[in-house]
């Protein structure tokens, strides 16, 4: 027990440090602050990026303005409602607009050029994150990267309560959903941080918004993809890989990976599609033996952007020569087998005679 209470306290005495740094930090700026979401953004990183210009406008009211940004489309219906509904100012990045700000921050993404479009030897000043640690981060001025911690509205949701800055209704909304939707209801990679900051989040919160947000309506096109899934299911030795075909909305893939891993006796469910400019895989695990995240890092870390959590994760790769092929499912019939051999390679389903994908 004294064990315990000597290491919360100086996990305690740590964050609060770190919390009174990011405050002066910003106190110290004169500019505009970019703060940069990975692609198609979630609830995690929505609110993550609401709570730190909140921070931002704590610190330095006067001379530093805050803008957030993301690339590729709010497509998932609840995060559209979220940023409706929360009022949240979300511009689409061009380089252009990146050029404009004085300093940047990543916010759920570990590094320039990973999960998003910025060139990789673009300096960054700010990076928070509960993902692994990124690679060129060498001229960043603060990095807090926690891959223990469910969400990284947690982490804000920490700074903000080290600081004593108070929480507007929207801002406490925004984290508590990103807390809950990346933990998916506090079931998935949750830890007691999570459970605590949730917890000072839950009595700020506008409980009307928050309903509202976790209902909303389904687009024709999410129903068509999951419909897709349902139809293409492969199953294997517990591995069960859906194609989805063309999609315009990637946000659906990963609705259908949740839907298709609660089907009996599939521990693993790989979905992909195929975009106007890449091939999206979303993976869920219940395979306690096998970290999926680090799966498909291996498998398609080389020719694109791969890696997640041990039960859930995700890939885009670059379709690079073939962006101007017309008949984009066709293609991905070409090209996802051969892919799709490697994964299968690196979780021994190639050792089992007589199974074909």
């Amino acid at each position: 027990m004294v064990a315990r209470a000597a290491i919360h306290q100086i996990n305690r005495l740590h964050v609060s440090r770190l919390s009174q740094r990011l405050h002066d930090l910003l106190a110290g700026w004169e500019g505009t602050l970019g703060i940069i979401t990975h692609k198609n953004p979630d609830p995690d990183a929505i609110g993550s990026a609401m709570a730190l210009a909140a921070i931002a406008r704590n610190a330095n009211p006067q001379k530093l303005a805050c803008r957030i940004f993301y690339d590729g489309i709010i497509g998932h219906q609840e995060n559209r409602t979220m940023v409706n509904l929360l009022d949240i100012k979300m511009e689409k990045m061009e380089p252009q607009t990146i050029q404009d700000c004085t300093y940047l921050a990543l916010v759920d993404c570990p590094a320039p050029g990973m999960n998003n479009t910025l060139s990789p030897r673009t300096r960054v000043h700010i990076v928070i994150d509960h993902h692994q640690d990124g690679h060129g981060l060498e001229g960043a001025m603060f990095v807090d990267v926690r891959p223990g911690i469910g969400a990284t509205a947690s982490i804000l949701s920490q700074y903000l309560q080290e600081l004593d800055i108070p929480v507007d209704k929207n801002v406490a909304t925004g984290l508590f959903y990103g807390i809950r939707s990346d933990t998916r209801d506090f079931r998935r990679n949750v830890t007691p941080q999570d459970l605590s900051n949730a917890a000072f989040l839950l009595p700020l919160t506008d409980s009307d918004l928050l309903d509202q947000i976790m209902s909303p309506s389904l687009s024709q096109e999410t129903l068509d993809v999951l419909g897709n899934a349902i139809r293409n299911r492969r199953i294997r030795s517990g591995y069960l890989f859906a194609n989805v075909g063309f999609v315009r909305n990637r946000d659906s893939l990963p609705q259908a990976a949740d839907l298709l891993i609660s089907l009996e006796g599939v521990n693993t469910a790989l979905v992909y599609g195929i975009s106007d400019d890449a091939i999206i895989i979303s993976s869920r695990n219940r395979d306690i033996r096998l970290h999926i995240g680090n799966v498909l890092e291996e498998a398609f870390g080389d020719i694109g952007d791969a890696g997640g959590h041990p039960n859930m994760a995700a890939a885009t790769i670059p379709l690079s020569y073939f962006r101007r092929v017309k008949n984009k499912e066709e293609l991905l019939g070409l090209i996802m087998d051969p892919l799709l051999k490697k994964f299968t390679s690196l979780v021994g389903l190639d050792a089992e005679a007589g199974n074909e994908l």
